[in-house]
């Protein structure tokens, strides 16, 4: 199985696993650490060709690419800790930082593009539109805004009467939904009011769309909940004997099938869980498949299929300004999800160059470097060092 779970954790290290099949059983088999952070790590992203991204109270982005098992460098370019970090496809990745800033970069050559300015404190979340054309991000500031990516500029600003945690956009970009503390919201994007909202008994930590009716959300009591907001109503719950879910990932069991989901779930005592989940009309079936300690105080996690590893290129050291061009100098069309690989920096608001400050740091490849296969013993953390874990 092609299924690779990577996890974050207040020591400063990134934990990679591997799921592996064996008849009817599943196994989450250790197959990487790194020791790249200098902080506790707050978020994780993964491209669909298998790029890796990490940020946390370093202020610092970490890029590795897992179908290589290579180490691409960092991103220095905010001044807060990092809150979210998200790719287009494999096109761009964009942050939230507590800096008050969210970034857009360029993946072929992780350049900062533009630098979007608003909100009048930390952005807590951000969540791009489907078609890569709108971001939606809340703030402490008490604000919902709506920026438009090919200008550059805010389209629309909501107040509302608490900071919000999450912001999520559905996978048809027909909904989004805002979280606040344990109060959820749904919007419809057609008509830009409220056509589902609930509270929970508790903080909710992590929160994601199943598909375009069922959301699935867990947090503080370690319960896992399925709700169905074209009903409004909650229609499944499981108990993940933990004390405090901290991410929740899902993909699909197979490509072809849109009802079938493995749901992974990393708690703040270390466990990471793997459930098989089955929509059947209007039940929902969930079966635990397997579970693993790490041993580490979980913070963020995320799960995805990797690519075939192919042959890794080496990388030059690069630190200098980054110049962004303008909508005026670039087509429009190329920040759209039918060209995912090529660079787009539409994204300025002037007619004239703007420059960015961004250090990026490329290192060269470790895969000759010595290696031991990780455990679930916990590991020697020795600060500044970076441990690179692979295959055998």
């Amino acid at each position: 199985m092609d299924i690779e779970v990577v996890v974050g954790c207040y020591e400063e290290l990134l934990l990679g696993f591997r799921i592996v099949q064996v008849g009817e059983n599943f196994q989450l088999e250790p197959s990487f650490t790194d020791h790249s952070h200098s902080g506790c790590i707050k978020h994780i992203a993964v491209s669909n060709k298998g790029f890796l991204a990490s940020g946390g109270t370093d202020e610092t982005i970490q890029l590795f690419h897992l179908g290589r098992r290579t180490q691409l460098g960092s991103l220095v370019h905010h001044s807060g800790s990092l809150t979210c970090l998200q790719f287009f496809n494999s096109s761009h990745l964009f942050s939230a930082s507590e800096d008050g800033t969210f970034c857009i970069w360029s993946r072929a050559t992780w350049e900062c593009l533009k630098t979007f300015r608003g909100h009048k404190g930390p952005v807590r979340w951000l969540s791009l539109h489907p078609s890569g054309k709108l971001v939606l991000t809340v703030g402490q500031d008490k604000t919902l805004r709506t920026w438009n990516v090919i200008t550059g500029k805010s389209a629309y600003i909501t107040n509302i009467k608490r900071a919000a945690d999450f912001v999520c956009w559905s996978p048809s970009g027909s909904h989004y939904a805002v979280v606040f503390t344990n109060k959820v919201d749904v919007y419809k994007l057609e008509t830009a009011t409220i056509c589902s909202s609930w509270t929970a008994e508790k903080k909710i930590n992590s929160f994601t769309f199943l598909n375009d009716s069922v959301v699935v959300y867990g947090g503080d009591g370690g319960v896992v909940f399925f709700h169905d907001i074209t009903k409004d109503k909650e229609i499944q719950q499981v108990d993940t004997e933990v004390n405090r879910i901290r991410g929740i990932s899902i993909i699909r069991a197979e490509e072809t099938e849109d009802n079938k989901f493995y749901t992974f779930t990393a708690s703040s005592d270390g466990f990471i869980k793997m459930f098989s989940v089955i929509l059947e009309g209007d039940e929902v079936k969930v079966k635990l498949l397997t579970k693993h300690n790490a041993d580490f105080r979980l913070t963020c996690m995320t799960a995805a299929r990797i690519p075939a590893r192919g042959s890794p290129k080496g990388s030059k050291v690069v630190k200098s300004e980054v110049t962004v061009k303008t909508e005026d100098e670039l087509d429009d069309d190329r920040l759209s999800d039918e060209n995912t690989d090529e660079v787009s920096e539409e994204c300025g608001s002037k007619s004239s160059k703007k420059t960015v400050k961004a250090e990026i740091k490329l290192k060269k490849n470790m895969k000759n470097k010595p290696v031991k296969r990780c455990g679930t013993k916990p590991i020697q953390k020795k600060k500044g060092k970076k441990i690179k874990v692979e295959d055998t």
